[in-house]
């Protein structure tokens, strides 16, 4: 029955740094969770400035590609 005394011990040693470790690993993927909510959120407030720039780059594409087929169109007559 001594046998079994030092396992037990070195058992629950084992037990004891696995628990410790998930608590560990539980305990990051909450911060991991909180940054990335924080990014989430600073993302969203960037969406309307990027609609804005969308929208100036349409807006310059579509005239610079109407002054071309007007340069075009002219330069054929």
């Amino acid at each position: 029955m001594e046998a079994r005394v030092p396992f037990e011990k070195e058992r629950d040693g084992l037990l004891e740094n696995v628990a410790q470790g998930l608590e560990q690993v539980i305990t990051n993927m909450a911060h991991l969770n909180r940054n990335l909510e924080t990014i989430n959120t600073i993302g969203k407030d960037f969406d309307h400035v990027a609609s804005l720039w969308r929208e100036f780059h349409t807006a310059i594409v579509t005239d610079s590609n109407a002054s071309n087929a007007n340069e075009e169109h002219a330069e054929i007559f």
